[in-house]
């Protein structure tokens, strides 16, 4: 079995883990960067390094904070995408690597196009999964909502609502290894000490307040999703391949946000095919697109269930309005009210939606109103059987309901 070291290097108070995987028949090559997420390892980039380390220099890397690189926690909370591709730059120059292929993931994604950005004579090629101009606001709260648990020190809530949100656990059915990497993913997140603790605040505040992502880099940008990716939906994937002037965008089949660990070997062959210029065609797992060729009816990820039922919202000491939700998926639902009540709604506010006739109740955060007495709701999950058990509801309304509204 090959064994392939750690080595570190020290940028001020900062540290890099990265490793080498360079044969000498490669060595000549321009060489591949594979940056690490926030649930990502070195462990697991390692099984792609191998792969690719077949026809390119491979170097696999955690900056601060990312990965498994939880030592300087208080620095991370500190640094933005801009200061990471400053911290990248000074690695490369270390190295001596002047122009390089470079991957990111999730959360090094935005990190990795901020650097092909800010330093684009250094990238030749560059590949992105994940990724998104600025997270949709109801993501954003979900992402608050775990942070808080993490504050509190309440992990098991804080790992499950990560786990729940970030992995589409309504298409676990679909998605190769959900069950294996769910499991493992709660594990590591329920388990993580202080630093890591630290590290994972300052990376999902960072994801949460993200507005913008910087001008496009010039250079050949390959951007691929999980097809049912419902974190970095796919269509926001496509939106940036779209800022790009010389972009290819991909979609794999039966993966979510994760899609790099659950597709692997999929990903791995989109990268190799990539990297030597070869076509992405009619590939097994893959869909490709054109630049303008995403299907509109694709744009929404999962269908609402006209409902039209009564109801009422909760949010405490006796406190409800009578509400009337028009339709639901597993995710949200839209909510219409003649009572004026809702224009005292505070976003900070803790509701709890009752559907009798559904024996459905459940929390949610309503995250957008209009003058007219309509709402949108997103619902609140972090316990695994609770979850199973709403859906089972879901599949109810489902079931009795042939009209379906874009969620």
């Amino acid at each position: 079995m090959d064994f392939y070291p750690l080595s570190e290097m020290e940028i001020g108070d900062l540290t890099i883990v990265y490793k080498s995987i360079v044969y000498p028949q490669n060595a000549h090559k321009t060489p591949v960067i594979l940056l690490s997420g926030i649930l990502s390892s070195q462990e697991e980039l390692t099984i792609e390094a191998k792969s690719l380390a077949q026809e390119f220099p491979v170097y696999t890397v955690d900056l601060p904070g990312l990965g498994g690189n939880f030592k300087q926690a208080k620095e991370v909370s500190l640094l933005e995408n801009t200061d990471y591709a400053v911290i990248l730059k000074k690695f490369f120059d270390y190295l001596g690597l002047e122009t390089v292929y470079l991957v990111g993931q999730s959360s090094s994604a935005s990190i990795a196009f901020t650097f092909a950005s800010c330093f684009e004579e250094c990238v030749k090629k560059l590949i992105l999964s994940g990724i998104t101009d600025q997270l949709r606001e109801s993501v954003g709260f979900i992402l608050g909502e775990a942070v808080g648990f993490l504050e509190k020190e309440e992990k098991e809530k804080f790992a499950s609502s990560i786990v729940l949100n970030m992995m589409n656990f309504s298409k676990r059915k679909k998605v190769q290894k959900s069950r294996e990497l769910k499991q493992s993913l709660y594990d590591s997140l329920r388990t993580c000490d202080d630093n890591g603790k630290q590290c994972y605040r300052a990376n999902f505040l960072r994801l949460k307040n993200q507005r913008e992502l910087p001008k496009a880099p010039q250079c050949e940008v390959l951007i691929l999703a999980g097809e049912y990716d419902n974190f970095t939906t796919p269509f926001e994937s496509f939106e940036v391949s779209k800022k790009c002037p010389n972009s290819t965008f991909v979609l794999i089949k039966e993966a979510d946000h994760m899609v790099t660990q659950e597709k692997r070997d999929v990903v791995t062959r989109v990268y190799r095919r990539y990297l030597n210029d070869a076509s992405l065609k009619r590939m097994k797992d893959v869909e490709y697109f054109r630049k303008k060729d995403f299907p509109l009816e694709r744009i929404r990820m999962e269908p609402r269930w006209f409902l039209n039922d009564t109801g009422f919202l909760d949010y405490g000491e006796g406190n409800c309005i009578p509400i009337n939700v028009v339709d639901i998926n597993n995710f949200g639902c839209r909510i219409f009210t003649s009572s004026s009540d809702h224009k005292t709604f505070s976003r900070k506010s803790k509701f709890v939606l009752h559907i009798p006739k559904e024996d459905i109740k459940v929390e949610v955060f309503i995250f957008k109103h209009a003058v007219n007495g309509h709402l949108r709701g997103i619902f609140k999950h972090y316990t695994f059987n609770k979850v199973k058990e709403f859906e089972s509801s879901i599949d109810k309304v489902a079931m009795r309901n042939s009209h379906a509204y874009g969620a």
